[in-house]
């Protein structure tokens, strides 16, 4: 199989997984019941791990900003709307430098919402995840 032809199979695969592992697993971190809390994280962390073992360059998709980056731009910003410590260097040191790399990027830096308008606006959503149903 072409090289190009494997790439753009494996960012199609990476982009179905992002949202199917860790989408669900992020939302239940704000969950208030402690064990269930748990849990989410220790599913976060599977799903992140997956994602490390798959960075295999400066971003998913080589040297140069893909679909998977953009697909998974949210990640980083979970540990700062959860108020936690989830994605370390030492636990996740590929994840970690890709988020450096991401958001330091000269086309993230012009074209993006800044990470504050992003924290605000995830801020905002696991408030109301977090809110008891009416």
């Amino acid at each position: 199989m072409p090289k190009q032809t494997r790439l753009l199979a494996i960012s199609f695969c990476l982009c179905y997984e992002v949202p199917r592992c860790v989408v669900p697993a992020a939302k239940t971190i704000f969950i208030p019941d402690e064990k269930e809390r748990e849990k989410a994280i220790e599913e976060l962390y599977e799903a992140l791990q997956f994602l490390e073992n798959e960075l295999k360059d400066k971003f998913f998709g080589g040297d140069k900003i893909g679909f998977v980056d953009i697909a998974a731009l949210f990640i980083p910003l979970f540990q700062e709307v959860a108020e936690k410590q989830l994605f370390t260097s030492d636990k996740f040191p590929k994840l970690h430098k890709w988020s450096q790399d991401f958001y330091n990027h000269p086309v993230v830096k012009e074209t993006m919402p800044s990470k504050e308008q992003q924290f605000a606006y995830f801020k905002a959503r696991a408030a109301s995840l977090a809110a008891p149903s009416k």
